[in-house]
């Protein structure tokens, strides 16, 4: 590519990110997009629902991270599974009443692919564990998941995470700096597998939301 078509893209890409910050600031939740040259990030709407944890963020719900609705384009294994009870602040709604179970080192389970940019990307959600034979100090495993530049899957932990037995909201967990390739126009589409690592857990997670573009 010649120093002037770099130029070019980059400029394009600057603009593109500076008109979704004003769209985004402006509306305060809105639909997402992050424009490359050839072809779209894009993402449902944005919402503010980590503010009484004082995180302006703008974060979507990622599809199906409610649990309400089944467990369409999630992967689940062992004895993973969708359980009544609700995580306890009801984030997404105060009618919701389901959420994902992990009771052993058999359960896994994958999200959907999701877009997300290079700027600082981020996932958060509620976890709760129930312990096993008294056991409360499990750890949750989580890995990212992404294609490699040999076209080949990978995966690697990016966290692994304890709470108690009670709801509790995660810190945000950042993954970009995980991906090893470069990232084609500044986007890449990723998925998660979480799993617990011990069978010291019992583990119950809900509303699974990812900031896509640092907003804060």
């Amino acid at each position: 590519m010649s120093r002037v078509r770099r130029l070019t893209v980059a400029i394009g890409a600057a603009i593109v990110l500076a008109a979704i910050a004003t769209t985004t600031a402006a509306s305060g939740a809105s639909a997402g997009k992050f424009g490359p040259q050839d072809g779209y990030c894009s993402w449902p709407q944005l919402s503010r629902p980590f503010l009484p944890w004082a995180d302006p963020g703008l974060y979507f719900l990622a599809p199906g991270g409610d649990f309400e609705s089944g467990t369409a384009g999630w992967t689940l294994a062992g004895n993973a599974k969708i359980v009544s009870g609700n995580e306890s602040y009801y984030v997404g709604s105060s009618s919701d009443s389901h959420s994902l179970a992990l009771p052993d080192t058999s359960s896994s389970v994958t999200t959907p692919t999701m877009c997300v940019t290079a700027l600082s990307p981020d996932f958060r959600l509620f976890l709760l564990n129930k312990g096993a034979d008294g056991h409360t100090d499990g750890q949750l495993a989580f890995y990212l998941n992404f294609t490699g530049a040999d076209g080949k899957p990978q995966q690697v932990k990016i966290a692994g995470l304890k709470n108690g037995t009670s709801w509790g909201l995660t810190l945000p967990i950042s993954f970009i700096q995980y991906i090893t390739t470069p990232l084609k126009n500044g986007y890449a589409y990723v998925s998660f597998t979480i799993k617990p690592n011990d069978n010291h857990g019992n583990w119950l997670l809900d509303d699974f939301y990812v900031d896509p573009i640092k907003h804060s």
